[in-house]
């Protein structure tokens, strides 16, 4: 069996992590915080590990993915500071004009980053996990975010800056601490709440420090926001969705994974 200090990986939520199988994975919670989750890279590549994973949730920017569509992309771009949605017509405008010729005076789009600008996960790696996996896929390239996306038109805006597929809060962080370190990464995402579903602030509100839900937190945000109830209830039934998906992929790359 290989050391389990080889292979680190990198979640943004307790539940995600309880769907690998232990032993043979060095798994770190970063309760959705970019910060956090740098302190746990790091620890990881000084405790010797020779390959890093993304592994949980995302939130789909690109309108083709619905809840529960298993993401393994070939590359992560890092998205700096908070996505604004532009002055004029928010994101749906931007996808309109990527589909259309350009009308005189219409403010143009943000340029698509540069091929420099996208971190490449390890090929090798990710064909083995495509194979293991036996089930249909989505690629592309996955942005990594700082904050989280609230609003349907910052997820589109994010789509149409970027081209990604969907969003998350460790990619980047794992991708760039990789790259620095010079050893692979691989990236396996299921998306949660899909590009027209905002994110309430409740659900934000019962995140722990553990990374876990605390739900008499939400409970008491609902109570302060309740015209947030219908977006809960809608995102908890597309994440359970998405979980479902996550513990099945969960159980068919922990073999893999430990193997290596």
């Amino acid at each position: 069996m290989a050391d389990r200090y080889r292979i680190g990986v990198i979640t943004g939520l307790a539940a995600e992590a309880a769907t690998l199988p232990g032993g043979a994975l060095w798994i770190a919670v970063s309760a959705a915080n970019p910060a956090r989750a740098a302190q746990a890279v790091d620890a990881m590549i000084a405790g010797g590990a020779t390959l890093l994973v993304s592994y949980g949730l995302a939130a789909g920017i690109d309108p083709r993915l619905g809840p529960g569509a298993l993401l393994l992309p070939e590359s992560v771009i890092a998205h700096e500071g908070e996505v604004e949605t532009p002055d004029r017509g928010g994101g749906r405008d931007q996808l309109q004009r990527m589909s259309s010729f350009k009308r005189e005076g219409e403010p143009q789009l943000p340029e698509a980053p540069s091929a420099e600008e996208y971190l490449p996960v390890d090929a090798t790696m990710r064909e083995a996990l495509n194979q293991a996996l036996g089930e249909r896929i989505e690629g592309g390239a996955l942005a990594g975010v700082d904050y989280p996306l609230i609003s349907g038109d910052q997820k589109l805006s994010l789509f149409a800056q970027t081209r990604a597929r969907a969003a998350d809060m460790e990619s980047h962080v794992v991708a760039r601490a990789a790259v620095a370190a010079g050893i692979p990464f691989v990236v396996i995402r299921v998306v949660s709440d899909p590009s027209n579903r905002p994110l309430p602030r409740a659900a934000l509100a019962g995140v722990t420090e553990d990374g876990r839900i605390d739900g008499r937190a939400i409970v008491g945000a609902l109570l302060r926001r309740p015209w947030e109830c219908m977006d809960m209830l809608t995102l908890a039934l597309d994440g359970a969705q998405a979980m479902r998906r996550l513990r099945r992929v969960g159980r068919r790359a922990a073999p893999l994974l430990a193997s290596l």
